[in-house]
Formats: C-alpha cells, sequence, structure tokens
C-alpha cells in the first residue's frame, strides 16, 4: 500500500506544484490590486460593471470598439476596470504614451490584458513578441537588415509575382462563378483569398518556402492556422484567467500537463494543442530543410539570416523556429485584415476607387521599359495609393489597442501638464484607435475615412508619437513593429494588382460587421462564425 501512495505521490507531484503556484500568484494579484486602487483612485474612468471582468467584457467584445472611443468623454488618460478587481490606465495621450513606448520602454512590458500574448510563449515559443530586454533587443537586431527599404527593394519582384497569382486565381473563380454572364460579376470572400496570400508573402519572401495556399491542396500549417484562431477566441473568458493565475509563466513541460488535462474537459484546448504541436512540426521541418539546402548570399531572407546566426552561435535551433513561427502568425493576421478593410473601403466608396484605379493606370502607362509593372521607387512614390493606405491604418488600425505592464514603478506625464505616480504590475493599453482619431491631433474630422487629407502638405501628420506618419498604428519606440516596411509594400503591391483588373462591390444582401479582438476582423452579421469572412462582389473589367 506504500508503495502505491508513493506511486500516486510522484504521478501527480508535478500538478500539486503547479497549483501551488497558481495560488501563489492569485494571492499576490490580491495585494498588488488594493495597491493600484488606492494609487489610482483620482483618475476618471467608467464605473465597475463587474467584480469578475470589470470593463473588460464590454472592450474585449465583437462590440469594443464602440465602448473603446466611449473611454474618450473620459479624458486622454482613463482608469478601467480589470478582471477579478484589478485597475488599469487606458492611454490615448500623446506625451503619456512617448514615455510609455519610448522615453521610459524598459520600464514597460509587452503584455496582453486578453492574454494572447502571453500565450505566445505557448503557440509560438520565445519570439520577438513574447522577450523582452536584452534578448528582445538582441533579437530585434538580428531581424532589422531583413526588413529594411533596402531589401524591400530587392523582394518586390518577387512580391508583385505572388500579387499576380492572387489576382490570377480570383479571376478564375469570378469567370467560375459568373458563366457566361456579361458582365462577368460572382461574390466572393475576399477574406479567404487575402488570408492565403498573406500567409504565402511571409512563406516565400521570408522563409523561400511555400504553403501552397494558393492552391487547393494548401500545406497542413494553412489548415492548423486558420483552426487555431477560431479556437483560440472559443476559449474567451478562460484566457486572461490563464495570465492572471501566473499559468503562462510555467515551465514549458508543466504547462504541456496542464494543457492535456484540461483538453479533456475543452475541445477547444485539445484542438489548440493540436495545432500548436503541427505548426511547430511543420516550422521545424521547414527549418532542417533550409538548414540543409544552405548555401552562400541567402542570409537576406528571414531564415537566411537566422541560418547565419545559427552557424556562428547565436541562435538556437529552437530559438529560430519560434522567430519564424511568431512572425508568420502575427504578420499575416494584421496584413490580411488591412487588405480587408481596404477593399472594403473601396466597394463601399466606388469615386474612390475609381481615382485609385486611375492613378494606377496612368503610373503603368508611364513605363518606358516595355512592360506595365512598377518598380519599388515608383511604386511608393504613387500619392493617393500612399493616401489610401496611411487613412485607412490611421482609422482603422487592424489592432486597436496594445499592452505593456509597468514593472517599475513610476510618474506618466500628460499634456496638459498632470501627470499619474503608476505602481508596478499595473497594465497600460495603449489606445491605439484613440490616438489615431483624436479630434485635437487630426482635426473635427479625425473619425472619417477621408484619404485626400495626406494629399494637403499641412496635415500630412498630427505631432505625436508613432514610427509611422505619427500614428500609432504601428507603434513606436524599441518594440514598435519590426515588420512595418514589409506590411506597408505587401498592401501597396496586391491593391494596385488588383484594383486594375477588377472592380469591387458591397455585397447583394449579406452585411459585412466587423468584430473587435486582438485584431479587429470582418465577417458576415447575423453570423455565429468567428472566422474572418467578407464577401464582395467582384467584376473583371
Amino acid at each position: 500500500m506504500s508503495m502505491f501512495i508513493l506511486i500516486l505521490e510522484l504521478a501527480f507531484a508535478p500538478a500539486l506544484l503547479a497549483l501551488a503556484f497558481l495560488l501563489f500568484n492569485v494571492v499576490r494579484g490580491i495585494f498588488a490590486r488594493v495597491t493600484k486602487y488606492a494609487m489610482l483612485r483620482k483618475v476618471n474612468g467608467p464605473g465597475n460593471q463587474s467584480f469578475v471582468a470589470g470593463n473588460l467584457q464590454d472592450l474585449y467584445s465583437h462590440g469594443g470598439l464602440a465602448h473603446l472611443e466611449a473611454l474618450s468623454q473620459y479624458g486622454r488618460v482613463v482608469k478601467v476596470h480589470g478582471l477579478f478587481g484589478d485597475t488599469l490606465l487606458s492611454i490615448s495621450d500623446p506625451r503619456s504614451l512617448t514615455h510609455v513606448l519610448i522615453n521610459s520602454a524598459q520600464n514597460f512590458q509587452s503584455i496582453d490584458t486578453s492574454g494572447t500574448l502571453d500565450m505566445h510563449k505557448y503557440f509560438t515559443g520565445r519570439g520577438l513578441l513574447s522577450t523582452t530586454g536584452p534578448e528582445h533587443r538582441r533579437q530585434r537586431k538580428l531581424l532589422n537588415p531583413v526588413f529594411s527599404h533596402a531589401h524591400m527593394r530587392r523582394v518586390s519582384p518577387l512580391m508583385r509575382d505572388i500579387a499576380r497569382q492572387l489576382k490570377e486565381l480570383i479571376v478564375s473563380e469570378v469567370e467560375k462563378g459568373a458563366g457566361d454572364s456579361k458582365p462577368r460579376v460572382c461574390e466572393l470572400d475576399c477574406a479567404e483569398y487575402l488570408g492565403r496570400a498573406a500567409l504565402e508573402y511571409i512563406a516565400q519572401v521570408g522563409f523561400g518556402h511555400t504553403f501552397h495556399a494558393m492552391e487547393g491542396g494548401a500545406d497542413k500549417y494553412v489548415h492548423a492556422i486558420k483552426d487555431l484562431i477560431p479556437n483560440q477566441s472559443a476559449l474567451g473568458a478562460y484566457i486572461p484567467i490563464f495570465v492572471l493565475s501566473g499559468a503562462s509563466r510555467l515551465p514549458p513541460k508543466m504547462l504541456r500537463l496542464l494543457g492535456n488535462l484540461a483538453s479533456l474537459f475543452s475541445s477547444a484546448i485539445r484542438h489548440i494543442m493540436l495545432n500548436r504541436d503541427v505548426m511547430h512540426d511543420e516550422m521545424r521541418a521547414i527549418w532542417k530543410a533550409r538548414k540543409a539546402a544552405r548555401v552562400d548570399g541567402d542570409q537576406e531572407e528571414l531564415l537566411g539570416a537566422l541560418l547565419e546566426a545559427n552557424e556562428e552561435g547565436q541562435v538556437s535551433d529552437e530559438e529560430m523556429s519560434d522567430q519564424a513561427s511568431t512572425l508568420l502568425l502575427a504578420g499575416a493576421e494584421t496584413s490580411s485584415t488591412a487588405l480587408c478593410r481596404i477593399l472594403h473601403l473601396l466597394a463601399l466608396h466606388p469615386d474612390i476607387q475609381d481615382r485609385l484605379r486611375q492613378e494606377m493606370v496612368q503610373a503603368r502607362a508611364s513605363v518606358t521599359d516595355g512592360s506595365d509593372q512598377l518598380d519599388y521607387d515608383a511604386l511608393m512614390a504613387l500619392p493617393f495609393l500612399d493616401a489610401v493606405c496611411k487613412e485607412t491604418l490611421r482609422v482603422f488600425a487592424p489592432a486597436p489597442l496594445r499592452n505593456r505592464r509597468c514593472i517599475k514603478e513610476n510618474t506618466i506625464p500628460f499634456s496638459d501638464g498632470r501627470s499619474v505616480r503608476v505602481p508596478s504590475g499595473t497594465e497600460i493599453l495603449v489606445n491605439v484607435h484613440g490616438m489615431n482619431t483624436d479630434t485635437e491631433l487630426w482635426g473635427p474630422d479625425a473619425k472619417t475615412w477621408k484619404p485626400e487629407r495626406w494629399l494637403k502638405r499641412d496635415s500630412q501628420s498630427a505631432d505625436a508619437p508613432g514610427v509611422y506618419a505619427n500614428m500609432l498604428t504601428f507603434l513606436a519606440g524599441p518594440k514598435s513593429c519590426i515588420g512595418m516596411n514589409f506590411s506597408i509594400l505587401e498592401i501597396k503591391i496586391v491593391i494596385s494588382t488588383l484594383i486594375t483588373s477588377m472592380a469591387f462591390k458591397p455585397p447583394s444582401s449579406l452585411e459585412i460587421q466587423w468584430r473587435f479582438g486582438e485584431t479587429i476582423t470582418p465577417g458576415v452579421k447575423g453570423e455565429k462564425s468567428v472566422e474572418p469572412k467578407m464577401p464582395l462582389r467582384v467584376e473583371l473589367l
């Protein structure tokens, strides 16, 4: 009997240690909440709607954008109630954000109140999204050359070729759907095709690999990503509890054990774990194949740069896989969301769509090398295309909220001269949408989508932090979006390629509804599916 008890103790010891760790974090969290509430009590903000979910239940709902905009009535620095009595700060004040993101960035770690980024250590390992401090700086220095303007110029022919594949795929689908009817018009789920293209851009340009996402027999990785996102959304309120308990900081083996136990009761967790394994296995297979086929001069690829660092002992095999998975997941979703938003806006504003198409036609007519393809410099110099991209990314940032956690007590200054003392552990909601649409910064029509505002020299940007046109869409400071140049080039190439061959119109009977989350994604009003979906009528020209 004693041997049996010993075996049971050994079997359950890891689980008991994990539970003790979680309990310790919960107790520590209670004491931290009392301190934060006392120090931030004088900051204005909405009332607490629920002790369990606070204001986050509204902010992270599908209709969360309206609740986010409502915070502006309390000012630019607003107190928000979090999980189980926690106190957060939502900030859209440019001076405050300069302090948080740039001047005192070392005191504010990247986190995510919804739990998604904390879980990146589980989904993708220790990539750029989940590392901080010296480790993050080392990783960023390694990858910066791959995302430079010079490198974007070199890879633009390949990126044009992927856009051509996307155009041919859509044309083929419209021709099949329209049959012999004139004009050739068919309603297609554009989110599906743009999502495939976004994956191929990162795979081909970054890894020298294809997931066959533009073909019928897509790679296992593509199916895993498509299945991961809706199952992650299905967990809903459980993800913040995962973060609050400190479970995301458990060692990988212990976290895996908890996941196995939880998967017995949740099909969503079971699917997430299966998809995570598929993604890791596929990425490691790509890494091994590229490592075996290593040739001199390919270091300009993302994987090539990592291979070179790996050979020099700077990056382990595991870290290489983590970085690749991180950039693929983060880049594909935000780029496809931005592309979807632009096509939807062009469908709703045919006059702007026609003007953009005319600019492209005129620019291509001026090409003198016998082709109708614009090179990198000519494409990036198109003023109205640039205006459409900037205005869309300003008013409709794919990720309207970003998050930081204060790790050292300090004072955050306000633009009006006031300040607030913030205790360690306070979570900061970086209100990207709030600053991007602030009427004091952008004028009384700040919330209106008006691309022509960027054509006026005296009002091209606001006096605010931001690595892209003084807006916060790609953030600012040492943890600004490393893939910004890649994303902007991808968006411009895809839009310029499609707009000259086809016209986009709203769907006949369905209504497109944008749903709030870590990224704002399109869906159909009345449908419960959490997968991105954006039906548009596409007419071949």
